[in-house]
Parts: structure tokens; sequence; C-alpha cells
């Protein structure tokens, strides 16, 4: 069937995306930014993005236009809002649709309309083309008010409220003898030679018995046991990171799971990973 064809008495503004794209450095939060290759503001530095395709929605806009300029290949990005100040883009009247996505620091190169691709600290930032400065300042709004629904387990932890449940690394044997083990044994009530489950205000899951795949049935379990326990918070620290070996890539998604239980909190680590 062919489609029908249409002229308008009215002129129509051009639709563009942009994506702001968070990333993990350790505990340092940085933001991707791309150099642009073409006037207008040629040499300048603005966030991935550009002109929609008819047969595209804007979110697959978004994440082709971050692949095309940076290389880097996201699968799921969150909508800041519609940005349309008449005179943002000198070139034309062009409204951007804009989204962010919270991620690892990984390689990056420029391609496409981007002469370069860099990572930047949110503390380094150069002056940004159009008004991405204001998108930046929305953004950052949109990922803090996430971060905290999404519950992060602070990095260090020295106390808890009466409700609040410690949840570390263990091994099978429950010697508690190092790292968070060891601080849930001399603050939370861990009790040595117990491996498993809750004990005091702390919860343990083994993490030295093998591979990762003997420690996913301690984790369904912690889970199944948060899931009855509405009234409790679990702070779930880096566990199988330490002495276990494992990576916060191997370990996080075991816990995806708990992605929806608001009683459960994860590192920040974990949550790039889930995310």
């Amino acid at each position: 069937m062919e489609t029908q064809k249409y002229t308008y008495d009215y002129p129509r503004p051009a639709v563009t995306t942009d994506c702001v794209v968070f990333g993990m450095d350790n505990q340092d939060l940085k933001v991707l930014l791309i150099e642009r290759g073409w006037e207008p503001y040629k040499g300048a530095w603005a966030f991935p993005g550009g002109f929609l395709n008819m047969d595209e929605t804007a979110e697959q806009g978004a994440l082709r236009e971050l692949k095309e300029e940076t290389g880097l290949d996201l699968r799921y990005i969150k909508q800041v809002g519609a940005f349309s100040e008449v005179n943002r883009d000198p070139r034309t009247r062009v409204i951007t649709i804009a989204f962010y996505a919270l991620t690892k620091v990984s390689e990056v190169q420029g391609g496409d309309d981007a002469a370069k691709a860099q990572w930047f600290s949110l503390n380094e930032l150069p002056r940004l083309a159009f008004d991405h400065e204001l998108i930046l300042r929305e953004a950052r709004m949109k990922l803090r008010e996430d971060l905290s629904k999404n519950r992060i387990t602070p990095e260090r932890i020295s106390s808890l409220d009466r409700k609040e449940i410690f949840v570390f690394g263990s091994n099978l044997a429950g010697a508690h003898g190092g790292g968070a083990a060891r601080i849930a044994v001399e603050k939370f009530g861990a009790i040595w030679g117990q491996g498993v489950g809750l004990q005091g205000q702390s919860y343990a899951i083994p993490t030295m018995q093998g591979g990762v795949n003997t420690i996913a049935p301690y984790v369904n379990d912690f889970i199944a046991f948060a899931k009855q326990h509405p009234e409790l918070t679990f702070l779930i620290t880096k566990i199988g990171c330490g002495i276990a070996g494992f990576s916060s890539s191997e370990i996080a998604p075991l816990f995806s799971g708990a992605i929806d239980l608001e009683n459960i909190h994860l590192p920040m680590e974990f949550w790039v990973e889930l995310v």
C-alpha cells in the first residue's frame, strides 16, 4: 500500500536526540562527550546525538547516534525530557529529546560527525555547545532521583538503624576473619562458625566455595528471605569482590531479582552492571 504524502501550510521543526552517558570509573563519576567535527560549534564539546530518522523512535535514534559517534553500544537509556528553546540551534528550529544512561567507563572512539569522543570528570568539564549545560543539569537531577530510588549501599558502614541488616560475603565454615565478615562479627552480631543466613543484624552469603554458580543459590535464598521480611532493610556489601576474587560484573547479575525490592540496597558498582 502506497503511503500518502502530505503538504503542510505551516513550518515544521526538526527533531534531534542527545544522549548523556554517565560512567563510573572507580568512585569517580564521569560523562561522555564528543568533539563536534562540523559546524555549528565545530571543535566544541557536546553530547552524542543527531537528527532523528523518519523510521525510528527517539530512543532508537539516540542509541544509533551514540554508537555511530562514540562506538558505545548501550541497550538501556531513560528519557530526560524535551528541550525546545526557540533559538537553541543556529541552523533551524530544532527540538531535541534528551536521554541519559549509567554505565562503566570504557574505551570510546569518535566517529561519524564526531572528531573525538572522550570521558570527562564532572568537575573538569569543557564549555558545552548548544544548550547542553542545561541538559546536563537536568540529567544529573534525574540520575540522583533514580539512584536514591534504586537504593545505594554506602561505601563504608559503621552503624545501622534498628531494622537495617548488614549483608556480607562469608565462607561455609563461618570463619569471619577479614574484610566485611570481620566487621559483621565486631559490629553487627555475626556468629563465628555460622556461614549462612541471618545472625544478629547481619546476613551471611557464602562466596568462597567455588565459582559464581555456587554463589547463586545462596543469593536466591537471600532474596527470598528479604521478600518475606519487608520490615527489614538489607544493605548489600560488595560480596565476593574481595578475598573471594570475583568482579562486580560477575556478582552483580546474581542480584537482578532484587532490583524491584525496595528493602534491598546494592553497591553502586552493582547498579552500574544492572541498569
